[in-house]
């Protein structure tokens, strides 16, 4: 007959498991497509802890299977590593602080209470937890190397403090307090950690903001200057009329239309790439466009939209701006400088091509582009960026490189109007 302290362990093990999986889901981002392989990590994760606690009890070995298990399982979502080590020395420092707690206020006891009570606190630290976490939309990879190093100093000295009280002899109420006071900052590393997530965030969205400005401003000049062309046109149109009805009743056709297309190209503006009648959309792409032509030496594009489009200007801002600025700047790199846009919406989908040249790519499909910016640890956030506005229209993006031009197509599901 199995003893009854081997079930609790496994009843309890149970919710803990749940517990971490829980925390884990607050601060990484899954993949709907690995469901299968996440349950079977997170199982394999309470087997192999249940059956080292059973065996060995609170050990060191236990405590090593306990981590590794929890590291491991950070691989089964789609982050930044440097979240994934975060997350995993934080929640196990959380874990282990929970139960050196009991096991210091109760010493004679904890055997009895056996891993219940610091579940019961873990999942007290859980519920606290899950109201200062960041939002799922909002959890990208912020951390540049000195914010990497304050966060994970602090539930890694955390981890190396409740091992010598663990394995030190330290014990009574001094060792009470330090455990208290340890859990007590990983709880408040956790505020500090959704704090620098949303500073990140807003600077993320004044950045936006402050190019949709730009945006804005350029084109009020390109409005300007074409309603300058067609007020100078009205002006001398009485001798236009005159002209085209002279060289008309001379039956001079080629003249006649040399005249006509000249007049076309005295009214078309070469600043105004796009002329949708959606202030967002020609707003946006004109500075966009215009800046490209000033570094690249071929730009184009082919817009098919609708004035009114049933997309959120912000989400439009992320998803446009991000394409363009990576394809300007892989494109500005090569011998051809080449891009292309084409966007266009049937039937309440909205299809987004961008292509440019590019050097360095593997052919084929692409999984996550190499970065050339100065800034290593910026890179990635505008195509994950992309990918979460992408998602939130029920759409799909893909990257791929052929003949060293790197295309990325995306679709975004929306009304019309």
């Amino acid at each position: 007959m199995i003893p009854y302290n081997v079930i609790q362990t496994l009843i309890i093990n149970i919710l803990r498991v749940f517990l971490v999986r829980q925390m884990m889901e607050l601060f990484l981002s899954g993949d709907d497509t690995e469901g299968r392989k996440t349950q079977l990590g997170f199982l394999a994760y309470y087997l192999v802890t249940a059956a080292a606690y059973a065996a060995f009890g609170v050990s060191l070995f236990y405590e090593v299977c306990n981590y590794l298990g929890m590291a491991g399982l950070t691989t089964l979502y789609r982050c930044p590593w440097k979240r994934r080590l975060w997350t995993s020395l934080a929640i196990f420092s959380t874990d282990l602080a929970c139960f050196l707690a009991v096991y210091f206020a109760y010493p004679q006891k904890s055997l009895a209470f056996g891993p219940a009570i610091p579940t019961l606190l873990f999942l007290i630290c859980v519920t606290v937890i899950s109201h200062i976490s960041d939002p799922a939309d909002g959890r990208e990879d912020s951390l540049d190397k000195r914010q990497l190093c304050i966060l994970l100093s602090i539930p890694a000295a955390s981890i190396l403090i409740l091992c010598v009280l663990l394995y030190g002899g330290l014990e009574g109420t001094e060792a009470l307090l330090i455990c208290a006071a340890t859990l007590m900052v990983n709880l408040c590393v956790f505020y500090l950690y959704h704090l620098m997530a949303e500073n990140y965030k807003n600077l993320r969205e004044n950045d936006l903001y402050r190019q949709q400005t730009y945006a804005y401003q350029n084109q009020l000049e390109v409005i300007m200057e074409s309603q300058g062309r067609m007020k100078a046109l009205r002006h001398d149109m009485k001798n236009h009329i005159l002209a085209l009805q002279a060289l008309l009743q001379k039956r001079d056709w080629e003249e006649a239309d040399r005249y006509l297309s000249d007049m076309q190209d005295f009214m078309s503006n070469p600043a105004e790439y796009v002329a949708t009648g959606d202030d967002t959309v020609d707003s946006l792409l004109n500075y966009k466009l215009q800046r490209a032509k000033e570094v690249l030496n071929e730009v184009e594009a082919k817009i098919s939209i609708p004035e009114k489009l049933m997309l959120h200007s912000f989400d439009l801002n992320v998803v446009l701006g991000n394409l363009l600025d990576n394809a300007v700047e892989a494109a500005r790199q090569t011998g051809e400088k080449r891009l292309k846009v084409s966007l266009k919406l049937e039937k309440g989908v909205l299809f987004l091509c961008v292509q440019n040249s590019c050097r360095g790519i593997a052919e084929g499909k692409v999984g996550r582009l190499e970065s050339t910016k100065a800034d290593p640890s910026a890179h990635g956030i505008g195509l994950e960026n992309v990918r979460k506005i992408v998602e939130k229209y029920h759409g799909d993006m893909e990257l791929s490189c052929e003949n060293h031009r790197m295309q990325v197509d995306a679709i975004l599901y929306v009304k019309e109007m």
